[in-house]
């Protein structure tokens, strides 16, 4: 109950989505999924950048979404066809691809009822120009299917996955369309979309240091707020720039649009005084990172009790002026 539960939370009937990030360069990503037994358009395709979306199209559409004014290049009215073109291709090959794992994993019966084919593509573009993209395919989750693009040949990550992958290695043109894809047109198409003008919006972060004290520790959290677009990188790093293992976080929405997220770091008592820790963000609002160091000098006993007792005598020392002070007048 709780597998089909899952299924349903990340199920579409038969999906296509590709989404660009730009952080320190650009990464486009496409998901496609094929499920059963959902109350979920039957196709469904969408095309974001930096959570904006900017093509979509489902299956109870009567057409395509028409090209934007903004795109008004000869380069990006052809993407724009060409994404267009192949939400129909996507559909016919995710499609494969589910009938053919139901079919190799007996899914039948009820188990029949509750299963997801799912494509993922990513291309990452850095500001040196180079480039890195993968393309892997799952079913009900695992490893199914991945492309290896050097070879131009896809890999069966399953025994039962090998009927499906000899079936796209055979189509040599489909094999040279995908091939040219994830090597040229992807790369075109990050160049030409990140110029979009809701994709452009940028919003720097604010970074604020909290301490929480622990029995023997402190944990001290680096939040950082009202950032956009949403792709973040957060980490703590010690003295010598190596990064803490502060755990993952998720990286939530604000009301206003923008989002948030923080990363914990625990320090020992005994360590306090000894190190500083800086939290660094690197966001595409920003050129560099934003940077804040934090450290924490750890009190003795005798400190503690001398400080008080400063406080008292200053205290005693004020009343007995205010007395002498009431007397004379």
């Amino acid at each position: 109950v709780r597998k089909t539960a899952e299924v349903k939370k990340a199920a579409m009937r038969s999906s296509f989505v590709f989404f660009l990030y730009l952080l320190r360069g650009a990464c486009s990503g496409s998901d496609g999924a094929v499920s059963r037994g959902f109350n979920l358009p039957e196709f469904l395709q969408r095309t974001t950048l930096n959570d904006v979306t900017i093509f979509y199209h489902d299956s109870t559409m009567a057409s395509k979404m028409p090209c934007p004014d903004w795109l008004n290049s000869i380069a990006g009215q052809w993407h724009w066809k060409h994404i267009q073109n192949w939400a129909d291709r996507n559909r016919r090959i995710i499609t494969q691809g589910f009938t053919s794992a139901v079919q190799q994993f007996n899914r039948t019966g009820l188990l029949a009822d509750s299963n997801i084919y799912e494509g993922w593509g990513c291309c990452t573009l850095f500001p040196n120009g180079t480039y890195r993209s993968s393309l892997t395919h799952k079913f009900n989750g695992k490893d199914f299917i991945s492309l290896d693009l050097n070879k131009r040949v896809f890999v069966a990550a399953v025994s039962e996955a090998v009927l499906y992958k000899n079936q796209r290695c055979r189509d040599e043109r489909d094999m040279d369309d995908i091939t040219d894809y994830y090597r040229k047109v992807i790369i075109d198409r990050l160049n030409i979309f990140k110029n979009a003008p809701s994709v452009r919006i940028r919003k720097v972060p604010e970074v604020r240091i909290f301490e929480k004290q622990k029995a023997g520790s402190i944990t001290v959290t680096c939040h950082v707020t009202g950032f956009y677009p949403r792709a973040v990188q957060v980490d703590w790093l010690d003295p010598d720039l190596h990064p803490v293992d502060g755990g993952v976080t998720d990286v939530l929405p604000n009301e206003d649009g923008t989002y948030q997220t923080r990363r914990s770091v625990t320090v020992p008592e005994e360590d306090l005084g000894k190190h500083t820790y800086s939290c660094v963000v690197l966001h595409s609002s920003v050129e560099h990172n934003i940077t804040t160091v934090w450290g924490r000098m750890k009190r003795s006993r005798f400190a503690v009790w001398m400080s008080l007792a400063c406080i008292c005598l200053l205290i005693i020392g004020f009343g007995f002026w205010s007395c002498c002070r009431s007397n004379g007048e």
